[in-house]
């Protein structure tokens, strides 16, 4: 194995990585916020890709527009399908396993509704530096791809900050950690959790738009991208988003690195395989109790 190899597969880990913890981190928001396991939370990520693909097209519109666009896109579907579908099953009683079938039942729908308006054609956008490359230790690097790792940094930096400083993200906490006792304080419970499905849906949107100019997006990559960020979370305990980071980088790394020694067909399963291992040696995720209190 040559050092350049090894360099290049570290950082095409990281990278990965840094969009895996994003899906993750919404995920875990989510989850954390409104009890409910997110099984469309990548479908957030192509709407967004899709939307900054379709504005960044029009001549003009400059493609840090094109992205923030894509984001907000992202934030409003987390908007509507609390307040139009999760709020009306929440009312009628529904257990976590309704919930559970409800996103399943939206993820398929919008890759449907994807499928139908876009087509089975993939899309791709211009990277942040256009297709400009750093060497590092003899391993060649996108711009944009630098952008993407800097980018998150900043994000997961301002969420721990919201989350520790502001009054709404600590009334966001409250509610997600005592429901009934944030609402006799004049929290409202139902906005806040509103918020975590609109702050989930804009961190599965950065995470497309961020993606997308370094693979394709197309209708039914959705999935995929759901199942590394659920394992991302799984990894860095599901309660907490900021272990969700962890264990993406984590888990990017192992299949980049398992690329080295087996054919790249069979990445997934060598990170899944270990991912299983890790899960049955420390149930709790990488950081165990930490990740448990959720950062």
């Amino acid at each position: 194995m040559s050092l350049t190899l090894l360099v290049q597969s570290v950082l095409a880990g990281i990278t990965n990585g840094f969009v895996y913890g994003l899906v993750g981190m919404g995920l875990a928001t989510i989850f954390r916020g409104a009890r409910i396991i997110n099984a469309m939370q990548g479908e957030f990520g192509v709407v967004a890709g899709m939307v900054a693909v379709v504005v960044a097209g029009h001549q003009g519109v400059p493609l840090p527009l094109a992205m923030l666009a894509g984001v907000i896109a992202g934030g409003l579907i987390g908007w509507a399908i609390d307040v139009v579908l999760v709020r009306a099953l929440r009312k009628r009683g529904g257990s976590e396993d309704s919930f559970l079938l409800l996103t399943l039942g939206i993820a398929f729908a919008i890759s449907a509704s994807v499928l139908y308006i876009a087509g089975r054609d993939a899309r791709l956008l211009p990277g942040l530096g256009g297709e400009a490359m750093v060497e590092i230790a003899e391993a060649a690097m996108r711009v944009h791809a630098i952008w993407l790792i800097v980018v998150s940094v900043v994000v997961v930096s301002a969420l721990r900050l919201f989350y520790s400083r502001t009054v709404f993200g600590m009334s966001m906490l409250a509610a997600s950690i005592d429901p009934e006792g944030a609402a006799t304080t004049g929290i409202d419970v139902a906005a806040m959790r509103t918020a975590t499905f609109v702050l989930g849906g804009l961190l599965g949107g950065l995470a497309g738009v961020l993606v997308t100019p370094l693979t394709t997006v197309h209708y039914d990559m959705g999935m995929l991208l759901t199942l590394k960020g659920f394992a991302a979370a799984i990894l860095g305990g599901l309660g907490n988003p900021f272990g969700a980071l962890v264990g993406g980088l984590t888990l990017a790394l192992l299949e980049s690195l398992a690329v080295i020694s087996v054919p790249s067909g069979y990445k997934d399963v060598v990170a899944l395989s270990i991912l299983v291992i890790i899960m049955i040696v420390m149930p709790g995720g990488i950081l165990g109790r930490a990740g448990r209190k959720g950062g």
